[in-house]
């Protein structure tokens, strides 16, 4: 079988051609001239290091965060970039107040830097860590719920919550979750890794207490840019972990918070400065603009997951409601084992070395039970999914 080839988008990314690239959820991919772009900052910065970091970086970074701000509907002051979305969920267990016999919700959903967070720090604090069961395949939205309220206790002080799972690539009823901790005195944490840029995202409305996502997935910016709000009644107690320059500027001002963040020390910052030139960018390459870009892909993949549904012989195991840019696929039964980061199981292994697909292929709950999840950007088509199947029709 011939590899197929990409959609005519292709040429705005360098994806290697002799690859049939179907995993843009793990890392993202960044776009060639957004990649030039960076590479400019990165000589603004060392033409004249003092000025640039003096004078041009403070301007820099409130401009590319006002459109992150915007893009989100946030208040820019509630917002502060970070590395990416591990480390916002560690700055805020770092800070979260608790008492020793608090207890806090993590879903079974959870990606899995973030479980293993919310274990190190419970464990450490003597706090009681539930883990939330949700059902894969899930019917409706009840069932989440019903799921959270199980676990509920008058000491629950805290939940995780994904907003699109890495795992299993379900879009949660987000708002409903957060609305339901709420009635119950809970705060609500977002892990919202996959959302910006996948699925429409308006922060105002959502009303979070923390809501932590990355801006080199789904929007595409270059790795190592991701955003961490705080609602403004949490900021009090939610400090940097590293204290450095800019904690005392503008100290009774609305930008006190988010400049305490500003520095912590001196790295390339240039992640940050292209998240607003990606957001215009990615916005032009589809008629219809970010709301053109999410459609599509949406509808790429879900047809996607019909087609291969279809000719391997099995249910998608999602409602299309529950579905964004990703979509995970049972498998027939893994060995046992590969439950770690990194491992690569057989099938993955197999799908990449003989047919050069790269698509992950994962145990959840845990193993053997097999999922393989597709994704799809701009620059996929309905013809590299088509592939995937027949070469799972070999394989399998």
């Amino acid at each position: 079988m011939n590899i197929p080839q990409y959609s005519d988008l292709a040429q705005h990314w360098m994806l290697d051609k002799g690859i049939v690239f179907l995993n843009h959820g793990s890392f993202g991919a960044t776009p060639i001239k957004i990649l030039d772009q960076q590479t400019r900052y990165r000589h603004m910065m060392e033409r004249e290091p003092v000025d640039f970091f003096v004078n041009q970086w403070p301007v820099l970074m409130a401009h590319s965060k006002q459109k992150l701000a915007d893009f989100v509907s946030a208040d820019p002051d509630d917002m502060v970039f970070v590395q990416n979305t591990t480390t916002g969920v560690n700055q805020i267990l770092t800070s979260f107040p608790y008492e020793p016999g608090d207890e806090w919700l993590v879903s079974s959903h959870a990606y899995g830097a973030c479980m293993q967070a919310m274990k190190h720090f419970s464990e450490r604090n003597k706090i009681r860590l539930h883990v939330v069961e949700i059902p894969f395949p899930v019917e409706d939205d009840h069932q989440i719920l019903k799921a959270i309220e199980d676990k509920l206790t008058d000491r629950t002080s805290l939940a995780l919550i994904d907003h699109v799972s890495s795992a299993t690539g379900m879009v949660f009823p987000i708002k409903k979750m957060v609305d339901f901790l709420r009635e119950n005195g809970v705060c609500s944490l977002v892990d919202g890794a996959h959302a910006p840029g996948m699925v429409p995202l308006d922060i105002r409305q959502l009303n979070p207490d923390f809501y932590i996502a990355n801006c080199h997935k789904w929007i595409c910016a270059p790795k190592g840019s991701a955003f961490m709000y705080v609602k403004n009644e949490r900021k009090e107690y939610i400090k940097p972990m590293i204290i450095s320059h800019y904690n005392d500027m503008d100290c009774h001002g609305a930008s006190h918070w988010a400049n305490q963040f500003m520095w912590d020390g001196t790295h390339d910052f240039s992640a940050y400065f292209c998240v607003g030139d990606t957001l215009d960018y990615i916005e032009k390459l589809h008629p219809d603009g970010w709301e053109g870009v999410m459609n599509s892909n949406h509808q790429l993949v879900w047809n996607a997951g019909k087609l291969i549904a279809e000719k391997l012989g099995f249910e998608l195991p999602l409602k299309e409601a529950y579905i964004g840019s990703i979509l995970t696929l049972p498998m027939p039964d893994g060995e046992e084992g590969f439950p770690k980061f990194n491992e690569t199981p057989p099938l993955k292994q197999k799908l990449y070395e003989k047919y050069q697909i790269q698509v992950p292929v994962f145990m959840f709950p845990k193993a053997p039970k097999q999922w393989l999840r597709i994704s799809a950007q701009l620059y996929n088509n309905l013809a590299q999914y088509d592939y995937l199947a027949d070469c799972l029709n070999q394989v399998l």
